[in-house]
């Protein structure tokens, strides 16, 4: 949602105006009480069903203002409180003489998680001890500063309950006008915005940000981001997430082929640091590795979420096939790089999953299955001689199985290599224009000239063509 701030309008009626100041006046006091109540209190939190109760009255604010006060006080307390850790606190725990390096990394998780009860968090535990010791700083005013000021310049949240805006419907010189309540009960103040601004359109959101700039009253609405409708039928591209690149379309693209290298550095530090942990039997990671972690798990989202952007903008609405992979066994970068880019494309477009078996080694061209067509990032056909990269031929087999109606996404590997097998022999005895099986070929035939896409093929008899087929 994008913040949009429109001025009131410069011929507006001074009493309007002095309405909306005596209105602000008294919702900052009350306001100003309420925050003073929670810090008070050490609480940052207030259910909205113990509000009504804990938080004062006011006599001259009306029931709808008091919530929308009280809920802004919470808010507040609860930000200032969260935004301690990166000013102040972390500071202290790293310079406090008298902890040690996991008493550190269970406040740390207190200041950077807001954990206020001890138990098991993550991987480790935390203490009350030490709930309670970094709480405790937060309410110490030598040591966490001043509690939350409310200023002049504060903002007053208006609900759809006390505020609502819009186009006059009269016929006047004012294009937009903002209706708020104020201090005279069942009395509202309307405010004329200004027309100049380009962002007087449909779609705000129902709550306002009312504020005095400069001795002009502004009024911040949120713009709602309308959802672009993702039904991908511009087409389907086939991606397929490979061994030294983050994605291979079937349009002969790579994507990601700089992140291997990086990955493979950091990845092997990690592996290395705790293989070496597990060989001296400590059972709990070290704040090193942690670190490691943290920092490979954040390369990988932001690599994935990258070329999945890349994707997106080359290819708008358009419906990604990917492969629907057991990651049993599988190593390295393509691991992770496969659930992160999975992830990150279905919830940015439109995605359908196929059945991957035999993907890899399939040729696209005559069908031929053999491990052998494939050597690292390099594909040769054994049969008709095709080459290409081996990623890209992935992506285009899973490009073409998003249209295969005999192959189900439930498929066993078997099954899906007797359909292939069957197809890829009818496509080789329809090129010779031979109207029988292999096993039924004259067995005093010594030799058999095997035509294919694009290369003949000399095989010695029948027996070594089928046996040059199977795997």
């Amino acid at each position: 949602m994008k913040a949009r701030v429109i001025y009131s309008s410069k011929e507006t009626n001074p009493g309007k105006i002095s309405r909306l100041d005596d209105l602000q006046a008294a919702y900052q006091a009350y306001l100003q009480s309420c925050i003073s109540l929670l810090v008070r209190d050490h609480r940052i939190h207030a259910f909205p069903s113990e509000r009504r109760n804990y938080f004062p009255t006011s006599d001259i604010l009306s029931s709808q203002i008091l919530k929308n006060a009280q809920q802004h006080a919470v808010q507040t307390v609860d930000t200032w409180a969260k935004g301690l850790y990166g000013r102040r606190l972390k500071k202290v725990i790293a310079k406090h003489p008298d902890l040690n390096d996991h008493q550190r990394m269970e406040l740390r998780c207190c200041g950077k998680y807001g954990v206020q009860k001890a138990g098991r968090f993550g991987k480790g535990t935390i203490s009350q001890e030490m709930v309670d010791l970094y709480w405790g700083w937060v309410w110490n005013p030598e040591i966490s500063g001043n509690s939350p000021v409310v200023s002049e310049s504060f903002p007053m949240w208006m609900s759809e309950m006390t505020c609502t805006f819009g186009p006059s419907k009269e016929a006047n010189h004012f294009g937009w006008w903002l209706k708020a309540a104020c201090l005279v009960r069942g009395r509202q103040v309307q405010i004329p915005l200004d027309d100049r601004s380009p962002y007087l359109k449909e779609g705000f959101a129902k709550s306002v940000l009312a504020k005095k700039r400069e001795g002009r009253w502004t009024f911040q609405f949120c713009e709602k981001d309308v959802d672009p409708v993702l039904d991908g039928a511009r087409g389907t591209l086939g991606v397929d997430v490979g061994l030294n690149v983050i994605a291979a379309t079937s349009d002969g693209e790579l994507y990601g082929a700089e992140f291997k290298p990086r990955f493979d550095q950091l990845y092997g530090k990690v592996r290395n640091i705790r293989a070496n942990r597990q060989r001296q039997d400590m059972k709990e990671d070290s704040k090193r590795l942690h670190r490691l972690e943290r920092r490979l798990s954040g390369m990988i989202k932001t690599a994935t979420g990258t070329v999945a952007n890349q994707l997106i903008a080359r290819h708008p609405n358009t419906t990604f096939v990917i492969e629907d992979l057991d990651l049993k066994g599988c190593r390295g970068q393509k691991r992770f790089a496969y659930r992160a880019l999975h992830h990150s494309l279905g919830t940015k477009a439109v995605t359908k999953g196929v059945n991957p078996a035999y993907s890899s080694q399939m040729c696209p061209s005559c069908g031929y299955i053999n491990r052998l067509n494939r050597k690292g990032t390099s594909f040769i056909c054994k049969s008709c001689g095709r080459t290409s990269h081996a990623d890209v031929v992935g992506g285009i087999n899973l490009l073409g199985r998003s249209e295969d109606k005999q192959i189900g996404l439930n498929d066993s590997p078997f099954r899906v290599k007797s359909i292939l097998r069957e197809r890829y022999l009818r496509k080789r005895n329809s090129s010779l224009g031979l109207g029988v099986e292999l096993n039924e070929l004259d067995p005093s035939s010594r030799r058999l000239t095997v035509g294919a896409v694009g290369k003949t093929r000399i095989t010695s008899n029948k027996s070594d063509v089928i046996n040059d087929y199977q795997v």
